[in-house]
C-alpha cells in the first residue's frame, strides 16, 4: 500500500475511532494528515468511500496480528486462542461504534454497494478463528469450531459491553481464560448432540461470500479506475501535458470495457 494512503487511513481511523465517525470531518483528516483537502479526495473520492477503506485496513491489521500469533511455535494451541482472543479484543468497542455509526449514515444505494464487503471482511474474521479454536481443541468437526466460533463472537461483544459500563475490570488476560474455560464447557455439554449447522449449510455460507467477492472485483476494479481517472484530469488540468490525455483516454476505455461487460 502507497505510504502516504497507509498514513491517511491510520489518521482517518484514529480520528473516528476517537471522536466518532459523524463529528469527523474531511478537514480533520486532513489537518490530521498534515495534507490539503484536495489531496485528501485524490485518494478518497468521499467520506464514506474512506470509511469503508477505513474498516478494511482495521479488519486486515487485526487479522495480521492473529496470524503472526498463529505462527509462534512456543505456544501451544489453547494459548494462541488467548493470544489471539487479546489480538481481537484490542479497541474491539471503539471499532465496533466505528462502523455501526459508518453503516448508520450510508443511504440506501451505499448501504447496497458496501455491504457485501464488510459482510465478507466479518466472515474473513469468522473463518479465521474458527480455524483456530479447531487446533486449540482439536476438533475434527469444522461445523463444531463454527458453533465455537458464533459463541466466541457473542462472548466478546457482550463482555465488550459489560466492561464499558464499568460493570467489569476488562483484565483482557482473565476475560481470555474465562472465554477459553467458557468455550470448552459449552463443547462438553455439546457431545453427542445434534450441529446447529450441518457441513452442506457451512460450506453454502463460504461459497456465498466467495461469490459474493467475485461480485465485488468489478465494483472495486470500477472505483480504482474512477479514483485514477480523475487523478489523471487533475493533473493535465495542472500541467496540460498531452500523455496525461493519453493516460486518461485509456482509463475511460477500461472503464467502457468494464461496463460492456457487466451489461451482456
Amino acid at each position: 500500500m502507497d505510504l502516504k494512503k497507509q498514513h491517511i487511513l491510520e489518521a482517518a481511523a484514529t480520528l473516528f475511532m476517537e471522536n466518532g465517525y459523524p463529528k469527523t470531518s474531511m478537514q480533520d483528516v486532513a489537518e490530521a494528515c498534515n495534507v490539503s483537502k484536495a489531496t485528501l479526495y485524490k485518494f478518497f473520492n468521499s467520506k464514506e468511500s474512506l470509511g469503508i477503506l477505513v474498516v478494511f485496513y482495521l479488519t486486515d491489521q487485526m487479522m495480521q496480528k492473529v496470524e503472526k500469533i498463529t505462527e509462534n511455535k512456543d505456544l501451544s494451541p489453547k494459548n494462541i486462542l488467548r493470544e489471539s482472543i487479546i489480538a481481537r479484543m484490542d479497541r474491539f468497542a471503539e471499532r465496533n461504534r466505528f462502523m455501526d455509526e459508518l453503516l448508520f449514515s450510508l443511504t440506501q444505494d451505499q448501504r447496497e454497494k458496501y455491504l457485501p464487503a464488510v459482510n465478507k471482511s466479518r466472515f474473513d474474521i469468522f473463518e479465521q478463528f474458527s480455524g483456530i479454536i479447531k487446533k486449540a481443541f482439536s476438533l475434527k468437526s469444522e461445523t463444531a469450531a463454527g458453533e465455537l466460533t458464533l459463541n466466541l463472537n457473542g462472548l466478546i461483544k457482550e463482555i465488550t459491553f459489560v466492561a464499558g459500563e464499568d460493570v467489569i475490570d476488562l483484565d483482557e488476560r482473565k476475560i481470555a481464560d474465562f472465554m477459553v474455560d467458557s468455550l470448552e464447557a459449552i463443547l462438553e455439554k455439546r457431545k453427542g448432540k445434534r450441529p446447529l449447522m450441518t457441513k452442506e449449510q457451512l460450506a453454502a455460507l463460504r461459497k456465498a461470500f466467495s461469490d459474493e467477492e467475485k461480485w465485488l472485483q468489478p465494483v472495486l476494479k470500477k472505483k480504482r479506475l474512477i479514483h485514477s481517472l480523475r487523478g489523471t484530469l487533475d493533473d493535465y488540468e495542472k500541467n496540460g501535458k498531452i500523455l496525461n490525455l493519453k493516460e486518461a483516454e485509456s482509463l475511460i476505455s477500461q472503464l467502457k470495457k468494464l461496463e460492456e461487460s457487466e451489461e451482456s
